[in-house]
């Protein structure tokens, strides 16, 4: 064979090597693209779900809190009759309640009473709001924090006495009842006391995590 020929032989041995070579190495840098953008899908997943539960949590452990300090006392409402003690029905939240031990680390002029809201809002965020003053029914001057996002529902039930669970509070009082220890007959001098439940039951819906259900007692 001429040097001609045994020179091209080379040059085309080289060459399908060169293209063996680099078609592993496209196929290498591949997995390796489609493994790290797996890894980075999962890292995004994971710390989503992380701070649903975390957001849970917290949502959770305040609603206990505030319902743990309930205060059976009404607020101003800015119209002829005040705001119950608790209000399931308020005019954009999901309930609306009055609590004791608010801290007040700087020793501010308020009282240690707060009114509270518990909101879903049109972004499907929980959030809790709360008034800077007990009385003062300005919106404007509502203090507000969000505690979970994608929220699916926030439910609420009351029990009463009896131990039925009611959509509502305060319950409807029935035509001629009579507040807690009174006797039978006896004329009671101004409103009665606004019933409190005996136990308030919480049920969050999250994509993420599911339903979760939680019990607090009030007495």
């Amino acid at each position: 064979r001429s040097l001609c020929d045994w020179s091209s032989d080379v040059c085309s041995s080289d060459l399908l090597e060169a293209l063996v070579a680099m078609a592993i190495f496209s196929f290498i840098g591949v997995a390796c693209y489609t493994l790290l953008a797996s890894t980075g899908r999962l890292k995004e997943s994971g710390d989503a779900g992380y701070a649903s539960l975390s957001g849970l949590q917290l949502a959770m452990r305040q609603i206990e809190e505030d319902f743990a300090q309930f205060a059976q006392r009404p607020v101003a409402s800015g119209g002829a009759e005040p705001e119950p003690a608790i209000d399931a029905s308020p005019e954009d939240a999901v309930v609306a309640l009055t609590r004791a031990g608010w801290r007040n680390p700087l020793a501010r002029p308020r009282s240690g009473l707060q009114r509270v809201e518990w909101v879903l809002d049109h972004d499907d965020r929980l959030l809790r709001r709360y008034r800077r003053s007990i009385d003062d029914n300005d919106p404007e001057e509502r203090v507000e924090r969000v505690y979970l996002e994608g929220v699916d529902a926030f439910q609420l039930r009351y029990m009463d006495d009896k131990g039925k669970w009611l959509e509502d509070w305060p319950p409807e009082s029935s035509p001629g009842s009579q507040p807690p220890g009174a006797a039978q007959g006896a004329v009671v001098a101004g409103p009665p006391p606004e019933p409190v439940p005996m136990a308030v039951e919480v049920k969050i819906s999250q994509a993420r995590i599911g339903e979760v259900t939680r019990v607090i007692p009030l007495r």
